[in-house]
């Protein structure tokens, strides 16, 4: 499932201080909403509101998938493309 994703101007994904360009961030354990697991939006306008920073990724979600009107968490994310929205 393609969504959004933003992360700071450090580069690190939320609390996932391995996570590595490019590759599959995943989570082990249970998926809570706003708690736990790997988040994102389908719209960039929803995942601009949970935005800890400038830069915008295009991910893919896969594994098991929990979702709300505005954000869904995941246990696997993994990041297509990344942009600063600032430049």
């Amino acid at each position: 499932m393609l969504a959004w994703h933003f992360i700071g101007e450090d580069g690190i994904s939320g609390a996932n201080s391995n996570y590595r360009p490019g590759g599959i961030e995943i989570h082990n354990g249970p998926l809570n909403l706003c708690e736990s697991g790997l988040h994102a939006s389908r719209r960039a306008l929803d995942a601009l509101t949970y935005a800890p920073g400038p830069i915008v990724r295009r991910v893919e979600l896969g594994g098991k998938i929990v979702e709300d009107d505005d954000k869904m968490c995941a246990s696997e994310r993994r990041e297509l493309w990344r942009m600063d929205a600032t430049a």
